[in-house]
């Protein structure tokens, strides 16, 4: 004889079925791990993607469960605010869109932004997704950067990456990444003799007169013009 609550009860899953990637899946939502819920998010919709290629409709149910699961641990994990309205599109979306990559593309959108409210929650124990750009950028101002380049680098579509990295910074991708050329080659006017040729490569350009007009844009004066100010 055993008692109701001393049986083991759990669910049984078809063969196939990745069950321990669904777990590890949400391990890593819970905890913030934006990385790891990433690879984990993509691997299951692989998967899908491989074992069921022709159930649209059963990958639509799949991954709206997903994430109104992501979701609602972001919301008991982060005392945010629930709105009625907020997921109005969800369905209207997901039935519409007939395109697996899209489905995938949404479904890594919304599961990567619940686990990124949980790392900000958890007091940034995880490297935001924008201070991983940032860094990026910083380090790599002077090479051909684009908005694919630095979303494949941190993991997320790149029209979610645009939209936080927007939202977090006030600045558009393109923007900050202008910025931060711009205020190297101010630097490098103002303490070095590097020619302007020099200075342009260094900066990530490689059209000197480009270079020149994008410098008088932002600063009001061409960078010759810069530089001799700063010797007066």
């Amino acid at each position: 004889v055993a008692h109701v609550d001393d049986l083991p009860i759990g669910c049984e899953y078809e063969a196939d079925y990745p069950a321990p990637l669904e777990k590890s899946l949400f391990a890593a939502v819970e905890r913030g791990d934006v990385n790891g819920a990433s690879q984990a998010a993509k691997s299951f919709f692989d998967w899908m993607e491989t074992a069921h290629p022709d159930s649209i409709m059963e990958i639509r149910t799949k991954i709206l469960e997903f994430v109104l699961r992501a979701e609602t641990l972001a919301y008991e994990k982060c005392g945010m605010t629930y709105q009625f309205h907020s997921r109005y599109n969800y369905i209207p979306t997901i039935m519409q869109t007939e395109d697996l990559g899209q489905l995938k593309a949404w479904f890594l959108d919304k599961m990567m932004l619940a686990c990124q409210n949980i790392a900000n929650q958890n007091g940034g124990k995880s490297e935001s997704i924008i201070e991983q750009a940032k860094k990026y950028i910083d380090e790599n101002f002077a090479k051909d950067l684009s908005l694919d380049d630095l979303s494949r680098k941190v993991n997320i579509s790149p029209y979610y990456f645009s939209k936080i990295f927007k939202e977090e910074t006030g600045e558009k991708f393109i923007d900050y990444i202008t910025n931060v050329r711009i205020e190297k080659a101010k630097d490098l006017l103002c303490h070095t003799d590097s020619s302007m040729k020099e200075i342009c490569s260094i900066c990530g350009y490689t059209d000197p007169n480009y270079f020149s007009r994008t410098f008088k844009k932002n600063v009001g004066v061409t960078p010759t013009e810069y530089r001799e100010r700063s010797l007066e």
